[in-house]
């Protein structure tokens, strides 16, 4: 894929949201499966942490991504 310019902020607010939602999907359905053995609270606090983790790479790396097509229809 192609290089892109610097993001602005509202794309990267919602690459954050995009992320921290797969996330926090990802965590409840593990949760869900292992009949609500983890703390919601730790769930969603590691869902934040990892969506800021993955905005910044991801910002970072600055070339475009089937994400980036998902992030503009928003």
């Amino acid at each position: 894929m192609k290089r892109t310019k610097n993001h602005s902020l509202k794309r990267i607010i919602l690459l954050f949201l995009v992320y921290t939602f797969t996330f926090i999907t990802v965590f409840f359905f593990i949760d869900f499966y292992d009949f609500y053995i983890i703390n919601p609270y730790f769930l969603v606090l590691l869902s934040v942490v990892l969506g800021v983790v993955a905005t910044y790479i991801h910002s970072r790396n600055g070339k475009r991504s089937k994400l980036d097509n998902i992030v503009d229809k928003l």
